[in-house]
């Protein structure tokens, strides 16, 4: 290489790596020294070399791999005592000020702060994913803890209602001959809470039971959808509608699926009071 070259990306990584003979170093030091690109270089190729860290295979070296280590490094070592003057570089000055690669044991030790780095955040993903998952856990003992609640509170209108003595009792019969379903309405109007129990065959999944209060005076209102369509209907069932309201008869209905504001499908069950 001659003066104003500038020093190919492999001789910077083998002088990163410590595997340059050490005429060969000092020289290129000297010319690096003076020369903006190649310091440039420099770094990349240190920062090349330190990848390979992350990149190699882990194996185990066989036994004579560290003596025959060890007899380069002292070889080396002798031929750099033999050494005269170091060559430089044409019109450039030989300078000893430039820093070398770093020690063996200073190269450990920043590999031991990547390795401590790289645990810490692995433990950080570790503390936030288990974070998470209680975070979740709770909020789902949360949910349970409110269905519970609201379970309870069910069941004590169902039992005030029941216990009530204005509850009412309405049988309902099939509304023709060919329906052998029956049903039992238990109904409060100073509660506004009407309770019904029956077995009904399943319906096409388009359609629903729906259930009505037929008061004295008006339209019919709707005590609510009795299951999903598509599916038997046989539950206790309960539905609030506008307390005080004396009926006169109670009905259930097939309507399509969610509903309807009024009846408008055949009548299956039917209880007058």
């Amino acid at each position: 290489m001659s003066h104003g070259e500038h020093i190919r990306l492999e001789e910077l990584e083998l002088y990163a790596l410590g595997a340059l003979p050490s005429q060969e170093a000092e020289a290129l030091e000297a010319h690096v020294s003076d020369c903006a690109e190649c310091t440039a270089n420099l770094a990349q190729a240190r920062g090349n070399v330190a990848l390979l860290a992350f990149a190699a295979k882990q194996e185990q070296p066989s036994a004579s791999v560290k003596a025959e280590l060890m007899g380069r490094v002292r070889a080396n070592r002798e031929a750099a005592g033999r050494q005269a003057t170091p060559t430089t570089f044409p019109g450039q000055k030989d300078k000893e000020s430039l820093v070398r690669p770093p020690k063996p044991s200073n190269e450990w030790l920043n590999w031991l702060l990547v390795a401590a780095a790289i645990a810490l955040a692995v433990v950080s993903v570790g503390l936030s994913l288990e974070n998470r998952r209680i975070t979740a856990e709770l909020d789902k003992q949360r949910k349970a803890a409110e269905a519970m609640i609201r379970d309870h509170d069910q069941i004590e209108k169902l039992v005030t209602t029941l216990a009530s003595p204005d509850t009412m009792t309405v049988k309902l019969n099939g509304a023709d001959a060919t329906i052998k379903s029956t049903g039992v309405v238990k109904y409060s109007p100073r509660e506004g809470v009407v309770l019904y129990s029956a077995e009904l065959p399943a319906l096409p999944p388009d359609k629903s039971y729906q259930m009505w209060l037929v008061p004295a005076n008006g339209a019919p209102i709707s005590a609510g959808i009795l299951g999903p369509g598509g599916k038997p209907w046989g539950n206790l069932w309960t539905a609030q509608v506008p307390v005080n309201t004396q009926p006169k008869a109670f009905a259930v209905t097939i309507e399509p699926v969610g509903g309807m504001p009024q009846p408008s499908g055949p009548k299956v069950l039917l209880g007058a009071i």
